[in-house]
């Protein structure tokens, strides 16, 4: 492990060549003075940033100012003092931290310090240069040695885990890593169950290969994993190792291959995986049976419309020639009495419909759903408004519970069948409760989609988009702008309800943003744009650049760029918005819900590809992975177009890098 940097070997690189202004920060240098109180920050780190200027050349007007934060939640502490310091009166300020160049030597001292993301650099002109240094020392000598604010106190378990969950469910894919990473290093969950963690992330994901590689495998498929575990390695595995469809010729091939599969992901297989509608799942399934001559588990396997038709006609084979005593009963589970009356109990009966956990809510027996536990059930869109009904009138107390099913409720939602009514009881439920953390609102933009796609009568649209309206200005800014543009991008796709709620709605949003547009991506403006200009505002998202701010024409190169989503309206407002930005780019867009020849293609071909999880199919995000040659693939953190259009812009950055 590299030692950390000390504030001297630091000081001795910034100011070497070619920063002119200090060199080798000699003591008798006329600028040691100026420098005295801005150097105090490197040796006792405290909520004062370290304050360099650097001169590249003899030129008045060349000298620029470094301010060097500790980390990336102290930058955002410090963006508003500079904006108040400095940002008016002495320089331009756009409110974004720089993008440091590794190979330049000053850039490189200060990544090797702090790393990416963390560093302001002002840009006074030759006239100002001296205000903006005494402004500077100003805002030094007030936040003097104040120690850095470090949170102390760690979240619950039980809340990381809920977040975890919906990260997963609404497809905010940094999100999750994160999520992963911070439940790891608190401690107290096992090494085991962050294994599960991790695979159904992978899962998620459509990472195939590296599923299949993980090092806890082995282990995990004999200690009786949660479902969406056992389903995403039984899928990983059969998209890896099985042709699709199957020929009848290579059924005896996949026999032999599912016998001798290292780990033996057969121990995965059982009564209740086997209801799978993933056809994936459901063939490998049918193969475990068949290989065990399992008829119980075969005649269930039948009644599957989802498995491969060559392997099904095994399955009746198979079944014909097994005899009665062959077939497996459920023996039924029979609780002895306690010996101590005074402890009886009733058996909770277990939870079998949407209807049944939201009843048991804000009672003793109610608990959060479990991954994949109601993927069994008949689906929601079926009792939609009986289901409604029941969540708005739950008690205060039970909302924790029932906001925690929500991941379940995303994650069994059916495209051609929207739970539209308890969609918008789930948003009226997030606004009531003011639940407005960035999960949170990937969640509400989920569940709008939900409702707007059922295409809602006028009265319940315009109550809707409403009740939303009322809670934005709890959230609604520059540092949620990405969701805020997710939301209003949304509504502006959608069914037209209501032609004026839809413009209150996307005017109560997009309109703060705008007037602090400076601090927004040239893209991210593009979007909004796109999305104000579609119901007429009107609204200039034009800015004038600065020196400081990033210039997009390195990015015109031509490059091919895979989008892939099953939203195809969020697929054309990206295409769109691309075409504006970088011209030269040749996009694909693809909303293919299994792997044909020109999604292979496509995939080939590809500099970047950019996978929505939350509205994509694990069929394709494997396939279009298997076929990627040495494409940089790219998960937004979250479905919306302007989720997607940040992970394009890091994405390319990062090819440029």
């Amino acid at each position: 492990m590299t030692a950390p940097m000390t504030s001297e070997a630091f000081l001795q690189r910034f100011f070497a060549p070619p920063n002119l202004i200090w060199p080798y920060t000699e003591p008798t240098s006329p600028v040691a003075k100026t420098m005295l109180p801005f150097l105090s920050a490197l040796t006792e780190r405290g909520e004062c940033p370290a304050i360099l200027p650097c001169r590249r050349n003899d030129l008045a007007d060349a000298t620029v100012v470094y301010v060097v934060c500790w980390d990336t939640a102290h930058a955002g502490r410090v963006r508003a003092l500079l904006e108040a310091a400095v940002a008016h009166h002495w320089c331009r300020f756009d409110g974004r931290v720089a993008r440091l160049d590794s190979m330049d030597a000053v850039d490189a001292a200060v990544l090797d310090l702090v790393g990416p993301g963390t560093t302001f650099v002002l840009r006074p002109t030759s006239q100002t240069a001296t205000a903006t240094l005494t402004a500077l020392r100003r805002l030094v000598a007030t936040i003097g040695s104040a120690p850095l604010r470090v949170a102390k106190v760690p979240r619950p378990i039980g809340r990381m885990l809920r977040e975890f969950d919906l990260a997963l469910a609404s497809g905010a894919v940094e999100s999750s890593a994160t999520l992963l990473r911070e439940i790891e290093a608190y401690g107290g969950v096992s090494h085991e169950n962050i294994a599960f963690l991790d695979i159904r992330r992978l899962a998620q994901l459509g990472k195939d290969q590296e599923l299949l590689a993980h090092g806890s495998l082995p282990t995990l498929v004999y200690v009786d994993p949660p479902r969406l575990v056992r389903e995403g390695v039984l899928a990983a595995w059969a998209r890896a190792r099985l042709v699709r469809p199957l020929p009848s010729a290579e059924v005896d091939g996949a026999l032999a291959a599912i016998q001798a599969a290292r780990p033996d992901v057969a121990m995965l297989v059982d009564d209740v995986v086997a209801r799978t509608t993933d056809p994936d799942v459901s063939t490998v399934c049918a193969l475990v049976a068949i290989a065990r001559q399992d008829a119980s588990l075969a005649g269930l396997l039948i009644a599957n419309p989802t498995v491969d038709a060559s392997v099904r006609t095994r399955l009746r084979f198979a079944t014909q020639e097994s005899s009665v005593d062959e077939v497996r009963v459920p023996t039924p589970s029979i609780t002895q009495p306690p010996t101590d009356p005074e402890a009886a109990v009733v058996a909770k009966a277990p939870v079998d419909s949407w209807m049944e956990w939201v009843s048991r809510l804000g009672t003793e027996e109610g608990s959060p759903l479990e991954s994949g536990q109601a993927l069994d059930w008949a689906p929601a869109w079926q009792i939609d408004a009986e289901l409604a009904r029941a969540i708005d009138v739950l008690p205060e107390v039970a909302t924790d519970d029932l906001l925690a099913g929500v991941a379940a409720l995303l994650e069994a939602d059916d495209l051609d069948h929207p739970a539209a009514r308890t969609a918008a009881a789930l948003v009226r439920r997030y606004l009531v409760a003011e639940r407005f953390t960035p999960f949170d609102l990937g969640a509400i933009c989920a569940l709008l989609a939900i409702f707007l796609r059922s295409g809602p009568k006028p009265e319940s649209y315009r109550e809707v988009l409403n009740d939303v309206r009322d809670f934005a200005h709890q959230w609604v800014g520059v540092g949620n702008a990405t969701r805020a543009i997710d939301l209003a991008d949304v509504v502006v796709c959608g069914p037209v309800g209501d032609v004026p709620a839809r413009t209150n709605f996307v005017t109560t949003l997009l309109s703060p943003i705008n007037q602090q547009r400076h601090r927004l991506p040239r893209p991210l403006r593009q979007l909004a744009g796109l999305v104000t200009e579609d119901v007429a505002l009107g609204y200039d998202w034009t800015v004038a650049e600065s020196d400081s701010v990033e210039q997009s024409s390195a990015l015109t190169a031509s490059r091919r760029i895979l989008l892939y989503s099953l939203d195809t309206g969020t697929l054309a407002r990206l295409e769109r918005t691309i075409d504006l930005q970088w011209p030269n780019m040749r996009v694909e867009v693809s909303s293919d819900k299994d792997g044909n020849p020109a999604l292979k293609q496509h995939a080939r071909n590809a500099d970047l590809i950019i996978l929505a999880t939350r509205r994509a199919t694990h069929a394709a995000t494997g396939f279009i992975m298997d076929n990627a040659q040495g494409a940089l693939i790219r998960y937004p953190n979250g479905s919306g177009s302007a989720s997607m259009l940040r992970a394009v812009e890091s994405g390319l950055a990062e090819l440029l890098d």
